[in-house]
């Protein structure tokens, strides 16, 4: 009756186990559900909007003035004739420092620009996880459609090698064609089981840029498809421009160097300082009012401003290239998308002549009207020319995707690029 119990219990949570696996293994996945996770859960936006908090708490200190000094005097501790200490608070002294005139509102403009500066290295940072979680989310689109192409590619060469032993035992075909066709079906057997090794490595890949566990399982039921796009050159130039993060940001440190630099000009000044003083030795009890100031008298900070000079000549100069070779970027991209199209528009043709070659190259081999091996060439072709077609939708979603964070513009007219 025990062991009956037991087996029940282990049947129940075994079916209790499964359930979630099961639940989990029907997850769909969409690609705006990728891009939302990534956006939220991706390790690198994380960290970049972490910098952005360090960076305003950065803008709290520079707006805060610097700690107050404090200076108690006891005197006493010497013994007396009696052998005894009378000690106690002669002088107390607070004193409060401050910068020179200017310095502390550039100091806040600096901590602000660095703020700005981080948000926009978020962008730069999201720009990079979009363009990437497209591009894996497409290849496993591809895996799939790839491991597709490979299970009818496979089963084709199965009823082909059947045949062939039909015919070689009935006389009709060498031994060696046999060996031919079996190689070949151990070879397509090969193709397949890749194909189903990359599509479990993209689908891992892809976890890990959401931020799961490699392990989740979900399933993508989106295709691949052709996108007509209108793109014109100097209208995604003109909104890199305004848009790309990688400008603002070098906009930014420039405008930070030169912050920098008024910053060190200013601390040419006398930096005040204002104190009150306490006394209550024995021979004088009286309070007072302290205010002086601090000189940069050997060098006039001439070492620190002449470095900040450099530093914003050197950020301009690295503006300058960073704008010509943001430019180059857009006609690099833009001319990629333009090729990877025209050369889908060529596969497509390709891809209607290898199907019609398939369908006749098995009627005319079963009608003996073309042999083993002319059989066997169209047959890869044709497989061929359908794999390629695929890459190439693959290829121009992804061309259109590095087009997309280069410019910073969504040229599909999503609202992916935030």
């Amino acid at each position: 009756m025990n062991k009956k119990i037991r087996s029940i219990i282990t049947i129940i949570a075994f079916i209790v186990s499964s359930v979630p696996k099961m639940a989990q293994a029907e997850e769909p996945l969409t690609l705006e559900k990728a891009l939302s996770l990534a956006y939220e859960n991706n390790p690198s936006i994380e960290e970049a909007r972490k910098a952005v908090d360090a960076a305003k708490g950065d803008l709290i200190t520079a707006r805060t003035f610097s700690n107050p000094e404090a200076e108690f005097e006891i005197g006493g501790l010497k013994k007396n004739e009696a052998g005894e200490r009378k000690t106690n608070l002669d002088n107390l002294e607070v004193r409060q420092e401050f910068d020179p005139p200017g310095v502390r509102g550039a100091k806040s403009k600096i901590a602000r620009n660095q703020v700005l500066l981080q948000q926009e290295l978020v962008k730069s940072v999201w720009s990079q996880v979009y363009a990437e979680a497209r591009e894996i989310y497409s290849r496993i689109i591809l895996n799939k459609k790839e491991l597709e192409l490979a299970d009818e590619n496979l089963n084709i060469l199965r009823q082909f090698f059947s045949r062939v032993q039909q015919r070689f035992q009935s006389g009709q075909a060498l031994k060696n064609d046999v060996q031919r066709a079996k190689i070949e079906l151990l070879d397509a057997e090969n193709s397949y089981l890749s194909a189903e090794k990359e599509l479990k490595i993209n689908k891992a890949r892809l976890n890990l840029l959401l931020g799961r566990a490699m392990d989740n399982l979900f399933e993508i039921e989106e295709e691949l498809k052709d996108e007509e796009l209108r793109l014109d050159l100097q209208e995604l130039t003109r909104e890199a421009f305004s848009k790309s993060p990688a400008i603002k940001s070098e906009d930014l440190a420039l405008n930070l160097k030169a912050a920098n630099l008024t910053k060190e000009e200013l601390s040419r000044l006398p930096s005040p300082f204002v104190g009150f003083q306490r006394t209550t030795e024995e021979y004088e009890n009286d309070s007072s009012l302290v205010v002086g100031f601090s000189i940069p008298l050997w060098n006039l900070n001439q070492g620190e401003v002449k470095k900040a000079q450099a530093e914003k000549d050197a950020q301009t100069a690295k503006t300058q290239a960073a704008k010509r070779e943001l430019a180059f970027s857009v006609f690099e991209a833009y001319l990629n998308a333009e090729l990877t199209h025209r050369q889908l528009e060529l596969l497509k043709k390709s891809l209607e002549e290898a199907n019609e070659l398939l369908s006749l190259a098995n009627l005319r081999y079963s009608e003996g009207e073309i042999d083993f091996i002319n059989f066997l060439d169209q047959v890869k072709t044709a497989a061929q020319t359908r794999i390629k077609y695929y890459q190439g939708l693959f290829s121009l979603n992804k061309a259109i995707n590095e087009l997309e964070k280069t410019v910073y513009v969504s040229v599909r007219k999503e609202e992916y690029l935030r």
